[in-house]
């Protein structure tokens, strides 16, 4: 007797300080006969016979369990999945943070010796040390829809607009539950330790879906005058009676009615059938160039027929006046009609505004505002699919640098030079969209303009070449060693500014030489329209467009793109000014 008296002190005073007076005991062990995981989620023993399942409810993570146990032990939401073959009466539970605790089944007369397919309930819990001063930690639940009714232990919690409820909870084992009209309730348990716990919760919508199909390309589905998508939609809707519309610019129309039953419904647009009026335009002086959507449509006066019903942008322009554009609406089976005269004009696109900075001078050229289609253009060979969907886009008229940033502008600026290629002729590279917001805050100190990075949309109308774009493929040719340095023949380095041929406004390396930050956050595109976009709100990374000297022709296209941290640099990225008007 007295041996096991002193094992057991010896056994005491190896034990770390740490761990005395923190015990785990069992609160609970029943059998959970309604249970059945162990069922649905059998393990088997080495005769192939099915294991019980014991779910062990415990709060502390990277908790291990001995005995005649079949590894691995999972842990799923703070509970432990422990499968131990038929006549198991013995485990034991380890974790650095408190003693050991041997649990005998038999002690339990609910339990006994486990049973085959049968899901057992264990609650474990400890006792710390009082000096442990962790309490508990939050709950944070993200929840879909965002006016869900939430309730944790059966109180409410709040929900923001963006759907995220948060509260401190004591550490033990929690329930919330969580209902919305039309959507499945769901309630779980959650367990606190000493770490925060986050979940995001969608609800399962129980109203019927409807999947609406269409048969004409670019067509929108309206679901009770409600724009819900284009070509394709899946939700849900209430029953009754639903009002299906597909719409389209230049067709009619189509209108049909369906009654919502059972689950799911399925319906598809038929082929919408083209609508047209005519256009009238009178414009002094006579022979006007008119374009009809950025297409040279005829010279004025003239009427057209045949114009596809809808929305287009108009631009009537001559050397020497000013340019008149304006969105008109087709109706269908009428005419049109725009009368006036072109004002006499100063400032046209491709006109200069020269810049002069510490001696270093610089030119702006002017981008007259209009309407473009931005992403992959049919000219646009390979497309990457974060250059679709094609959508329109208008711009207000703006200014733009003819050349990148040189490296002599930014020495004068900024009072250093960070390029791996040196040259004042040559572009600034191997800085950061970061470091281009402190260049351009410190240039307009001294020149008291507004000069900033320019927007994605009004990079790519510049580099299409404005409203004189040849839809090519590359800023200003489909012959891209014209234009550009690119890796096939860039001989691994810069080169000077200008030294390629200019696109249709005059402006200068668009495609290659280097890649040109932006304004924008990146995001995915939006087949809606656009009026002066200036990107997503969320995200981190900005985008850089235009190809540079170490990569291949296809990143030279006008419409790829490309997204970084603000915080990198490379030797091929540089940047590109941008006035508004």
């Amino acid at each position: 007797m007295k041996s096991i008296h002193i094992i057991g002190l010896l056994f005491l005073i190896l034990l770390p300080q740490h761990l005395l007076g923190q015990e785990i005991f069992v609160h609970s062990f029943l059998p959970s006969f309604f249970d059945l995981s162990a069922k649905t989620h059998p393990q088997y023993d080495r005769n192939g016979n099915e294991c019980a399942l014991l779910k062990v409810a415990f709060a502390e993570k990277d908790a291990d369990f001995v005995g005649n146990v079949i590894q691995p032990v999972k842990r799923l939401s703070g509970i432990y999945w422990v499968y131990m073959p038929k006549g198991s009466y013995r485990l034991k539970v380890l974790h650095d943070d408190f003693l050991p605790v041997d649990i005998d089944f038999l002690s339990y007369p609910d339990v006994g010796r486990l049973e085959s397919g049968v899901t057992y309930n264990m609650v474990l819990k400890t006792r710390r040390d009082p000096a442990d001063s962790v309490k508990g930690n939050f709950l944070i639940l993200y929840i879909t829809p965002i006016h869900a009714s939430v309730k944790v232990d059966g109180k409410v919690m709040t929900l923001n607009e963006k759907g995220m409820g948060k509260t401190f909870l004591p550490k033990g084992t929690h329930r919330y539950s969580i209902t919305a009209n039309g959507y499945s309730p769901v309630e779980e348990e959650v367990v606190i330790s000493s770490e925060r716990i986050m979940r995001t919760v969608n609800l399962t919508s129980n109203r019927p879906s409807l999947t609406v199909a269409t048969t004409t390309s670019g067509t929108e589905i309206f679901i009770n005058e409600e724009r819900k998508g284009t070509d394709n939609w899946t939700g849900n809707v209430d029953e009754g009676t639903c009002l299906v519309e597909g719409r389209k610019d230049g067709c009619k129309t189509h209108k049909m009615t369906i009654d919502i039953t059972g689950r799911n419904n399925t319906v598809t647009i038929p082929a919408l059938i083209q609508s047209t009026g005519s256009l009238l335009i009178d414009y002094e002086p006579v022979d006007a160039d008119i374009y009809l959507d950025n297409r040279l449509l005829g010279k004025s006066p003239n009427v057209f027929s045949n114009i596809l019903t809808g929305k287009h942008s108009i631009k009537i322009s001559k050397a020497g006046y000013n340019d008149h554009t304006e969105t008109i609406t087709i109706p269908e089976g009428q005419q049109t009609s725009l009368t006036g005269s072109l004002s006499q004009g100063i400032a046209s696109s491709g006109d200069i505004l020269p810049i002069e900075v510490k001696g270093i001078s610089f030119n702006m050229v002017r981008v007259e505002g209009g309407t473009f289609d931005m992403g992959a253009t049919p000219e646009q060979v390979n497309p990457d699919d974060d250059e679709k969907p094609v959508h329109k886009v208008t711009l207000s008229s703006y200014y733009i640098e003819e050349t990148e940033v040189t490296q002599a502008l930014w020495q004068a600026v900024m009072g250093s030079n960070p390029s791996k290629f040196k040259g004042d002729n040559l572009p600034v590279e191997t800085v950061s969209w970061v470091d281009c917001q402190t260049f351009i805050e410190r240039l307009n100190t001294i020149t008291h303009r507004k000069f900033r990075l320019p927007t994605e949309a009004e990079w790519e109308f510049a580099a299409r070449g404005g409203n004189k774009s040849r839809h090519t493929q590359y800023s200003g040719s489909d012959n891209l060693d014209e234009v550009a340095w690119y890796d096939g023949i860039s001989n691994g380095k810069t080169h000077p500014v200008k030294s390629k041929k200019a696109n249709e406004l005059g402006i200068y390396d668009m495609s290659g030489n280097v890649w040109e930050w932006c304004q924008d956050k990146y995001g995915k595109y939006d087949s809606s329209p656009q009026n002066n976009p200036t990107g997503p709100d969320r995200g981190t990374d900005r985008v850089f467009r235009g190809g540079g000297w170490i990569y291949g022709a296809r990143h030279c296209r006008l419409s790829s793109r490309f997204n970084v941290s603000p915080v990198f640099r490379d030797s091929g990225l540089g940047l590109r000014l941008v006035l508004s008007e």
